[in-house]
């Protein structure tokens, strides 16, 4: 006979499988990239009085550097909180799974 039917019942699992592959390298290069952006602002703000200093005689530097540390910082903590989250999602649903 025909294998055409085996091949149609394979076919979703592989599916939800790289559905589940897609999601978790999603996740993945999201982290990666923010972690990244929050790197360079961290790094930004440590780089001295390079913006703006003729402007108001410099007086403008430290509010650019603090907003560089505290956005730099904040990144950091969101994606630590939705890896975080992530996690307790996946053990939840593994959890409720197994009952």
């Amino acid at each position: 006979m025909s294998n055409y039917s085996s091949e149609l019942t394979a076919c979703p699992k592989w599916r939800a499988s790289l559905k589940i592959i897609g999601k978790i390298a999603f996740i993945v290069i999201c982290t990666g990239v923010i972690l990244a952006l929050g790197f360079l602002l961290l790094m930004m703000s440590n780089m001295g009085s390079v913006y703006l200093p003729n402007i108001c005689n410099g007086c403008l530097d430290i509010w650019v550097r603090m907003m560089l540390l505290v956005v730099g910082i904040s990144l950091w903590v969101l994606v630590a909180a939705w890896i975080i989250w992530h996690i307790l999602l996946y053990l939840y649903h593994l959890i409720k799974h197994n009952q």
